[in-house]
């Protein structure tokens, strides 16, 4: 057999991409269903139906999920390439909708509640990767254009909808420009802008209340600082704080139930006390339910998973594919660490989700889109050097024989 033909063997026979990324997804799928599972109690209860039923609900997001995520997995990388600006135009008109319907963060589309922000982060990532491998960016007109523009009325549009996630978007966006070949002084310049931008919006809320999830934000910043204070506060004062710090009394609870191993599987107490113990804090149930142990299991896939995409980024030649691996897994551990800094009490809340764990439908779905374009760098990366080698066998043979 010739080595093209073993090259297309190889190629046709195997899935590609890093085992230990798909060992992961896996994983992760596990604690989903048995935490869902056990968490949504109340939920079930108050819509008359059964924790299995939720469960099996959210099977199927996985297996839709899964189909997602093969699908992009399979989708040559020069499809993204090639649609990455559509991608973010479509993000933008997505964004643009909930803000003018007054829905604020969410789209019905076929029936389904849609994020358009969750979209926007894997879209904002995607662009940048292309616009930093194909433009110079040899002038501040270009950079304002081609980059700052866009950011910036994405990150306008998120904000009528989520602070926090649009504190990602500026974050991720702002990592990948520093890690490019984006000219300092152009990054030096972007901060002015960035704190005139903010000054700009702030005066807008003041003067129309545009944007409310800022007082929201602020309100929980506030409460999150407070509670050094609470000695300083009447009984009064001190039960109204308690009352708006519930969920996350709560959930240090949880934790602190939890100890070194946990209650056990289907053992919580705090399940059925925790409003959104399915989704915003179900890393207090994993802690509650497996201890400690559990916890930092879960804390260690997220970093396994970004250590192997920074080995899938290093092999890589060319600077979307780059930029697309790293843009992704941070954004992926970046909300994974959010969540658990929350639910452990570190930093206010912020309403971000557990990745591929959180109960959900759209999320679960968008994420695992994520996951499927970074294999897809994975894949053609691995094509790339089967290629390459059996070019180099064969160039060997040809050698040889003369």
């Amino acid at each position: 057999m010739s080595d093209t033909g073993t090259y297309n063997k190889v190629r046709i026979g195997r899935l590609k991409g890093d085992r230990v990324i798909w060992v992961i997804i896996l994983l992760l799928a596990m604690i989903s269903l048995a935490v869902v599972y056990s968490a949504s109690s109340a939920l079930a209860y108050r819509g008359s139906t059964t924790p299995f039923s939720i469960m099996i609900h959210q099977a199927m997001y996985y297996v839709l999920g899964f189909l997602i995520l093969l699908a992009c997995y399979r989708i040559p990388l020069t499809f993204y390439r090639r649609l990455a600006y559509v991608f973010m135009g479509a993000a933008i008109i997505l964004l643009a909708v909930p803000v003018f319907t007054d829905r604020l963060r969410t789209i019905a589309i076929g029936g389904v509640s849609i994020q358009p922000s969750e979209i926007a982060k894997i879209a904002v990532v995607l662009y940048l990767a292309r616009v930093i491998e194909t433009s110079r960016l040899s002038t501040f007109k270009e950079y304002l254009l081609k980059i700052l523009l866009p950011l910036g009325a994405v990150c306008v549009l998120c904000l009528a909808g989520s602070v926090s996630a649009t504190l990602i978007v500026c974050f991720i966006s702002f990592i990948i420009l520093i890690c490019s070949k984006v000219p300092g002084k152009y990054l030096l310049w972007t901060v002015p802008i960035a704190i005139g931008a903010v000054g700009v919006i702030f005066t807008v809320h003041e003067l129309t209340g545009a944007f409310s999830r800022i007082d929201t934000f602020e309100a929980r910043v506030v409460r999150f600082v407070s509670r050094d204070d609470s000695a300083e506060m009447s009984a009064a004062e001190l039960q109204e704080q308690r009352d708006k710090t519930f969920q996350e009394q709560q959930a240090r609870e949880a934790i602190q139930l939890g100890g070194i191993l946990g209650r056990g599987p289907g053992n919580s107490i705090k399940r059925d006390i925790l409003p959104n113990a399915y989704d915003d804090y179900i890393y207090s149930i994993i802690v509650e339910e497996y201890g400690l142990a559990g916890g930092a299991f879960v804390i260690f896939l997220y970093l396994w998973f970004f250590y192997r995409c920074l080995k899938i980024a290093s092999s890589c030649r060319k600077d979307f594919s780059l930029i697309a691996v790293l843009g992704l897994s941070s954004l992926i551990t970046l909300q994974a660490l959010l969540h658990i800094f929350v639910n452990t009490g570190i930093i206010p809340v912020t309403g971000q989700t557990l990745p591929m764990i959180s109960r959900g439908g759209s999320s679960l779905v968008i994420m695992s889109s994520a996951f499927g374009i970074i294999l897809s760098v994975n894949r053609t990366v691995e094509i790339q050097d089967l290629r390459i080698k059996a070019e180099k066998e064969a160039q060997t043979c040809g050698n040889t024989e003369s």
